[in-house]
């Protein structure tokens, strides 16, 4: 097995997917609320565009492609691993889920543990 620093994206996130499966259902619904989120309030997202890694029209576009996806695969994503890191981690639409990520994992709703996943798979 490669060091941490040495995995792709997708190899990180299919691990995560192994050891929290119940926090990936979890953090799918909240990336899919952010997703109608951003798609819904333009403007305020035009306010806080610097929250964001990209411009605001393109984070808007992202956010639809990746509300596009969960609607697409819905319940999928959590039979299969290589489809959800393959359709939300991969490409220009992971900027959109990796920024998401990194916020989920702030939250309350996000158990210690898989916060800890995060920070230590993601930020490195």
């Amino acid at each position: 097995m490669k060091p941490i620093h040495e995995m792709k994206l997708h190899q990180k996130i299919k691990i995560l997917y192994k050891l929290y499966p119940a926090s990936i259902v979890e953090f799918t619904d909240y990336l899919k609320a952010c997703a109608i989120e951003t798609i819904e309030d333009r403007e305020e997202a035009a306010e806080t565009s610097g929250k964001c890694v990209v411009q605001q029209d393109y984070c808007v576009l992202l956010a639809m492609k990746t509300f596009d996806r969960i609607k697409q695969y819905g319940e999928s994503f959590f039979y299969c691993r290589k489809l959800f890191t393959k359709q939300l981690f991969k490409g220009s639409i992971s900027l959109f889920t990796v920024h998401t990520l990194l916020r989920y994992a702030e939250t309350k709703y996000c158990s210690p543990k898989f916060a800890l996943a995060v920070k230590l798979f993601i930020e490195i």
